[in-house]
C-alpha cells in the first residue's frame, strides 16, 4: 500500500459521509419529525460508535487483523445506510434508527483502524508521523466535492443517500486490498491497555476530545436547521460546509510544521479557544454573508483538534495498542461527545430554538477550554 492508495481509501471513506451527513439534521425535519426524535434518531451514530469502539480497536490490537474488520465494518455500514433510505418509503423512524445505528457501528472501522495503518506506514518508510494530515486531508477533499453534488442531487429532487451507497460499495472495495492480517500470532495488550490508563495525559485528553466533539457534531447536524430557522437558503450551508472544510484542507496540509511549532496540548487549546468564538458567533449572527464567514474557524476548532488529538496519541501510546488507542480517542470524541451533543440539541431544538443550541455550544467550549488548559499542564513533562 502506497501514499496513494491510502489518499484514495480515505476519498471514498469520507466522500460517502458528505452525502449523508450534511443535510440528515435537515431531512429528518422535513420528513416531519419534531425536535427530540431528530435528537434521538442522531443519537444512534454516536451510540454505535460508543459500544463498538473499543470492541474493534482490541481486536485489531489482540488478533493483528485490521483488514478483515475494515471489510467488515463497510458491509455493514452499506447495509445501515440502505436501510436509511428505506426509511423514507416505509419504516418511519423506527427503520431509520436501526439503520444510523448499523451505519455508525460498520463505519468506526474506517476511522481509528485506517489511521493507525497511515501512521505504521509514515513510520515504517522513515517520514514523520505529524505528516498523517496530508494524507487525511484527501478524505476532506472528498467530503466537500461529494457533499456539492449531494446539495445538486437533492435541488434536483434526487436522492443522495443513493450516492453514498454508491461510494461506500467503493470503499468496500478498497478494504478488500488491504492486508488481511498483520505479521505474527495474537497478542497479549492487556499489559499495555494498562499502562496507556496510567498515563496523566489521557483523561484530559478525552475529556478535551469529548467536549470538542460535543461542539462539532452538533454544527455537523444542526446547522442546516439553523439556517431553515432563520429562514436563510440552503445554498447557506452549502457555503459555510465549503469554506470550512476548504480551510480544514488547507490546516492538513501543513499539519506537519504546525504541530511541530505547537505542540499537540498547545494545538488542542487553540481550537477550544477558536471553538468559544465560533460558536458565540453563530448564535449571535442572522446576516448570511457574516454567518457563513464565521465558519472558515472550522479550519482550526475542528483542523487543529483532529490532527492534534491523532497525533497525540500516536506519540504517547503503546504501539502494542495503537488500534485500541485510535479507537478510544474515537469513541470519547465521536462517540461519548457526540451523543451528548445530539440528545442536548435535539431538546434545546425543541424547546428554545435553533439560536439557543449554539448558545449552549459556546459555554461547552468554555469547559473544552478548561480541560485543554489541564492538559497543557500534565504534559509539560517531557517524556522519557
Amino acid at each position: 500500500m502506497g501514499r496513494g492508495f491510502l489518499s484514495l481509501s480515505y476519498f471514498f471513506a469520507l466522500g460517502a459521509l458528505g452525502a449523508i451527513v450534511p443535510f440528515l439534521g435537515g431531512r429528518l425535519e422535513a420528513a416531519g419529525l419534531d425536535g427530540g426524535t431528530i435528537g434521538l434518531l442522531m443519537a444512534m451514530l454516536p451510540l454505535g460508535r460508543i459500544l463498538s469502539s473499543p470492541v474493534w480497536g482490541w481486536v485489531a490490537d489482540r488478533y493483528r487483523m485490521a483488514g478483515v474488520l475494515l471489510r467488515l465494518g463497510c458491509g455493514m455500514a452499506l447495509v445501515g445506510e440502505l436501510l436509511l433510505l428505506a426509511s423514507g418509503h416505509a419504516g418511519g423512524p423506527v427503520l431509520a434508527a436501526v439503520g444510523l445505528f448499523v451505519f455508525a457501528t460498520g463505519r468506526v472501522p474506517l476511522g481509528p483502524l485506517v489511521d493507525t495503518v497511515i501512521l505504521d506506514h509514515l513510520r515504517a518508510v522513515g517520514r514523520d508521523p505529524r505528516e498523517y494530515g496530508s494524507i487525511r486531508l484527501w478524505g476532506s477533499v472528498g467530503f466537500l466535492g461529494v457533499a456539492a453534488c449531494a446539495a445538486w442531487m437533492s435541488d434536483s429532487g434526487r436522492d443522495p443517500l443513493i450516492l453514498g451507497a454508491v461510494l461506500l460499495t467503493v470503499t468496500m472495495g478498497f478494504a478488500f486490498a488491504f492486508p488481511t492480517r498483520g505479521g505474527g500470532g495474537p497478542a497479549p495488550i492487556g499489559p499495555a491497555l494498562a499502562a496507556l490508563a496510567r498515563e496523566p495525559f489521557l483523561v484530559p485528553l478525552l475529556l478535551t476530545a469529548a467536549l470538542q466533539a460535543l461542539a462539532l457534531s452538533v454544527y455537523d447536524t444542526f446547522f442546516s436547521v439553523h439556517v431553515q430557522a432563520l429562514g436563510l437558503p440552503a445554498s447557506a450551508t452549502a457555503a459555510a460546509l465549503a469554506l470550512g472544510v476548504t480551510g480544514e484542507i488547507v490546516v492538513m496540509r501543513f499539519a506537519s510544521p504546525i504541530l511541530r511549532r505547537l505542540g499537540a496540548a498547545n494545538a488542542l487549546l487553540v481550537a477550544a479557544l477558536v471553538g468559544t468564538l465560533r460558536w458565540g458567533l453563530t448564535a449571535a449572527l442572522a446576516d448570511p454573508v457574516a454567518l457563513v464567514a464565521v465558519q472558515a474557524l472550522h479550519a482550526v476548532s475542528f483542523g487543529f483538534f483532529l490532527l492534534a488529538g491523532v497525533q497525540m496519541m500516536a506519540e504517547r501510546a503503546p504501539v502494542s495498542v495503537s488500534a485500541s488507542a485510535q479507537s478510544l480517542f474515537s469513541a470519547a470524541s465521536y462517540g461519548v461527545g457526540a451523543l451528548g451533543g445530539a440528545l442536548l440539541a435535539g431538546e434545546m431544538r425543541a424547546r428554545f430554538g435553533s439560536v439557543a443550541i449554539f448558545q449552549a455550544l459556546t459555554l461547552v467550549s468554555v469547559g473544552s477550554v478548561v480541560s485543554a488548559a489541564w492538559l497543557v499542564r500534565r504534559t509539560r513533562t517531557p517524556q522519557t
